[in-house]
């Protein structure tokens, strides 16, 4: 039995512990905290601590366990909520309320839930490492298949079918000369990545149904993908702005003042802006279709702005809002969206209309959608304080101004873990603050699943580890994330794990490091920094799986950093740029001007491109790369024209320059925004995508026709046709292919009248 000799934080060092090895878990002291052997010198052992070590004192005993730090592998894990050593935390809120108890160790795995177990062998079938031994229903989504544990092969002597739980003995195998009896629950040694027969080439896409990362930066199935997570939640309306809530209304400002001085709340800046994360929400009201129901927001943001404009109702209704800012505007018995800068009097826009008392019990009873004429608009220019709230509930609206208008919001979350093609995912939250993980906990169970209808739940799992947590804990949670994706990948399942945000997870291996006196490295990070982060996305691909008949599974990687202030030189952000192929920028600048995703197309890049480009040829359309390409070209062509613009003026330039401009906004505004909370534009098939791009690069040809003709871009801008081109992206995927066929006849009728053509589609 070892002994504490000494305690620093999280790290503790113990001498004479029987048979110490690495990675060994040990328990320490006399209330037995979990810790992990990381470093032997001698007959002293350093043990990095997954528990807070306050009140542990030196000469308290240290046990090993003998066993590497391993996860529980069985049915059960989907649905579940762990933390980074896989602790079960609703067992534990149940054991020991609110905070994690000290000691504390459930095991990950119900011990009494029975479970239906279907053989796929019978007794006498020989069996080998990797082969399915039966099956699970585990969720209404997932069959959870039991396989033949490594190093296992022999024939059948026994399976048993029926209920059982995850320890009972389900199948018997011998070979080797041994006698194997193998259970529905396995355990892994988190730090061993699980064998493959071979990994494949990226040559099969991770379909996101997100425009701009499915066209221009696409991910593959066992690819790997690096976000930045810059500050900036976007500008959005003028300090002195009511916002109507549950109990009455208050001006924007003033609800951001108050959550600044809540000591609960939680507060992040960078000295330009700053967003308050509310520990208790606020009670708002949104938009849904045409009814105003209560909603929910988790945090104010504050920020600058260079200009506002001022919105005046024919009913005396007013307010001051970002130019990018959108609207909700009255248009043939529709509601579209117009930023404030486009609106004119005369629109009209969407408004609520509180009826009889007002009584803040029956409110939203008494709340009407109504439609209000504007009758002034006027641009301000100078330095404003503007300011947003999150309205995660029903995403893109909350109630506000002299009033009550409709006023636009965008927060995008959970997107790709919603839409994209992979059948488990597995979030870790690594160092999140509390109250962001609280929002992840408590709005993940909600979600449902587009293709099912089924609670999004029923296919992930979610590893939980706020910064309060001890950071040994968050340093081990990417490896048992990890090594969970990689038991479901090869069960022949695609997986795609979402890390956020592994700078937080560096700054826990460089505390342990410095608390170890090891030499530090750039900006005190440990020397093998970029090591570690290797060997962490080596860990995914797509693979041919160790089994008798052919079975393949992938993990896809996609990690968030930090990066202070933005700056992706930072050693974490620079050493996971070298090993992940894709990189999606986050741009503060673009979501400040409410374009979502804000992923900017001049800074990011995807590697996958040339590997996956036979794929989309393939299964798309023909014309798919090359439609790319053209897309890539005209952004890249706008933005050395917008120095132009800047330097001679718009009106002095070339007018196919104007058109390269003009296209290029299409693309930005109606292909690359989307909407995370519009029923139809949430997401977007690739047939979408395609006919969408198709359609624009039509009126990229036929408005230079019509330049080359004569006509102006001035001639050329107030096409009604183009507008139908703008409503392209909230059309139903049922109606996309006759609504394009529509769109390309307007184009050629509407652009030949310039071309001279009685019929454009003739020189086609």
């Amino acid at each position: 039995m070892g002994k504490i000799i000494r305690i620093s934080g999280p790290v503790v060092v113990a001498e004479d512990v029987e048979d110490a090895k690495m990675y060994d878990v040990v328990k320490v002291g006399d209330m037995g905290l979990i810790g992990e052997i990381i470093k032997i010198e001698g007959n002293k052992s350093t043990i990095q601590v997954y528990d807070d070590t306050a009140g542990i004192r030196p000469d308290e005993r240290v046990e090993n366990t003998k066993r590497p730090l391993s996860v529980e592998l069985g049915p059960g894990i989907l649905r579940s909520i762990y933390d980074g050593i896989q602790r079960p935390l609703d067992v534990i809120k149940n054991t020991s309320g609110d905070f994690i108890a000290r000691g504390l160790n459930p095991p990950a795995l119900d011990r009494k839930k029975k479970w239906e177990f279907i053989p796929a062998v019978k007794k006498g079938d020989s069996v080998s490492p990797g082969q399915i031994l039966g099956t699970v229903q585990e969720t209404s989504l997932i069959t959870h298949r039991i396989m033949v544990p490594e190093g296992i092969s022999g024939k059948v002597t026994m399976i048993a079918d029926g209920d059982h739980t995850v320890e009972d003995t389900i199948a018997a195998v011998a070979g080797n000369g041994k006698n194997y009896e193998i259970q529905m629950m396995t355990t892994w040694p988190v730090r061993k990545a699980r064998r493959v027969q071979r990994k494949l080439p990226p040559e099969l896409p991770l379909v996101t149904g997100q425009r701009v990362i499915d066209a221009l930066f696409p991910v593959a199935k066992g690819g790997t993908a690096a976000v930045p997570g810059p500050f900036g939640s976007g500008k959005c309306v003028s300090g002195d702005t009511p916002v109507l809530l549950r109990d009455g209304e208050k001006s924007i400002e003033e609800i951001f003042r108050s959550a600044l001085k809540d000591p609960a709340n939680e507060v992040e800046g960078n000295g330009v802006e700053e967003i308050v994360r509310l520990k208790e929400p606020l009670k708002i009201y949104s938009l849904v279709g045409r009814d105003i129901v209560e909603s929910t927001s988790y945090a104010v943001y504050h920020g600058k702005s260079n200009a506002l404009v001022r919105i005046v109702t024919a009913g005396g209704r007013t307010v001051s809002v970002t130019p990018v800012h959108k609207l909700f505007v009255e248009s043939g018995g529709s509601i579209v969206e117009k930023p404030a800068q486009d609106v004119s009097e005369g629109d009209r826009i969407a408004c609520a209309d509180l009826s009889e008392d007002g009584n803040s019990d029956v409110l939203v009873a008494s709340i009407n959608l109504v439609f209000d004429t504007i009758v002034e608009r006027d641009v301000r220019y100078g330095v404003f304080d503007v300011y947003d709230l999150t309205v995660p509930d029903f995403g893109y609206n909350f109630v506000g101004g002299d009033g009550f208008i409709i006023l636009h919001n965008t927060v995008i979350q959970h997107q790709l873990a919603k839409w994209s093609d992979a059948n488990i995912v597995v979030y870790i939250g690594c160092g999140e603050r509390g109250n962001e993980m609280t929002e992840i906990l408590t709005t993940f169970p909600e979600l449902k699943d587009p293709n099912t209808g089924q609670p999004l739940m029923d296919r992930t799992v979610l590893i939980a580890n706020t910064s309060n947590m001890p950071v040994a804990a968050r340093e081990a949670s990417i490896y048992t994330g990890i090594s969970i994706a990689e038991y479901y990948r090869d069960m022949g399942y695609d997986v795609a794990l979402m890390a956020d945000s592994t700078s937080r997870w560096a700054e826990a291996l460089r505390e342990i490091s410095g608390r170890l006196e090891e030499m530090p490295g750039e900006e005190g990070y440990p020397a093998y920094l970029g090591r570690r982060v290797s060997e962490f996305y080596e860990r995914s691909g797509r693979a041919r799986l160790i089994s008798p008949e052919e079975r393949y599974g992938s993990i896809t990687v996609i990690g968030a950093v930090s990066p202070p202030g933005g700056d992706i030189s930072e050693p974490v952000s620079q050493n996971t740029l070298r090993v992940t192929r894709v990189f999606w920028a986050l741009d503060a600048s673009l979501a400040n001007r409410r374009h979502f995703p804000s992923i900017n197309w001049l800074n990011s890049y995807s590697l996958y491109t040339e590997d996956l480009k036979a794929w989309y040829d393939k299964n798309v359309a023909s014309e798919w790369s090359a439609l790319r390409e053209r897309t890539m070209e005209i952004l890249q062509r706008e933005s050395e024209l917008q120095e132009v613009a800047q330097l001679v003026g718009y009106d002095a330039m070339p007018e196919k320059e104007k058109s390269i401009l003009d296209v290029a906004r299409i693309i930005r505004e109606d292909f690359l925004q989307q909407s995370a909370f519009d029923e139809i534009d949430a997401y977007c098939s690739l047939k979408k995508q395609y006919l969408m791009l198709k359609a624009i690069m039509e009126i990229d040809e036929y408005q230079n026709r019509a330049l080359d003709s004569g006509a102006t871009m001035d001639n050329l801008a107030s096409l009604a046709v183009r507008e139908k081109l703008s409503r392209m992206k909230i059309v139903p995927e049922s109606q996309i292919e006759s609504y394009y066929k529509d769109l390309v006849d307007e184009i050629h009728k509407e652009y030949g009248n310039f071309i001279g053509e009685k019929n454009a589609e003739a020189n086609i």
